[in-house]
């Protein structure tokens, strides 16, 4: 973690943010292009604690957030002010245990800022399981009050990103070329409309790769 995207995000939403922090997935690959918690030192946010499933770079903490009976998530209940988790959900095997423990340590009044990939190819990091809407992930996190108006998307994690705000129905690639939409893309995604969408090749709908970013409160 993390992307340009999430920086963005967190960026825009800092009134949100209130010490002490957690980050849940903080482990910082070669390829990622940015630094959660180095961003928020930045912005003067120092109290700051890293959780993963492994050690490594930005981790403090080695913990499994599906298990109830993890030290950390005991001695940490209601102790964090925002807790901050993108993109970790679709590889955890169970990931309502996983939203309750994370709530479990969120103060009264706590933050939670979030995001999952609604479209994107697999990833196993160790394994990709889920995938979730906005819907799905207020269902995930009952007990919290979502700021619908805050709710971005943004369409891509590799070229021209930025966010977008959320909208429904979600962004298709239709016939008609996207306003985020290259115009090689479009070329290409013609031809194959034309030429390849028979037999095997029969698609009736295509969504760009698309992330859902959230706000809720406890």
């Amino acid at each position: 973690m993390a992307t340009l995207n999430q920086i963005s995000f967190i960026k825009q939403n800092l009134d949100f943010i209130t010490e002490p922090v957690l980050i849940v997935g903080s482990k910082h690959y070669e390829f990622d292009k940015e630094n959660i918690k180095t961003r928020l030192n930045e912005y003067g946010i120092k109290d700051i604690t890293g959780i993963d499933l492994f050690e490594g770079e930005g981790v403090d903490h080695a913990v499994d957030i599906t298990d109830k009976d993890s030290e950390f998530i005991k001695n940490h209940q209601e102790h964090f002010s925002t807790m901050i988790c993108m993109e970790v959900l679709t590889h955890v095997r169970n990931p309502f245990v996983a939203a309750s423990n994370m709530i479990s340590m969120m103060k009264k009044n706590g933050t939670a800022i979030l995001s999952e990939c609604y479209v994107r190819k697999i990833s196993k990091m160790p394994a990709d399981l889920w995938r979730f809407t906005y819907d799905g992930t207020k269902e995930l996190f009952r007990e919290l009050t979502f700021e619908d108006s805050k709710a971005m998307i943004s369409l891509t994690r590799e070229k021209n990103e930025k966010l977008l705000p959320l909208k429904y129905p979600l962004p298709q690639l239709l016939s008609h070329k996207h306003e985020d939409e290259s115009n090689t893309g479009f070329f290409i995604r013609r031809v194959h409309r034309k030429f390849f969408t028979k037999g095997i090749f029969k698609l009736s709908r295509l969504l760009p790769e698309t992330t859902i970013y959230s706000i809720a409160r406890k």
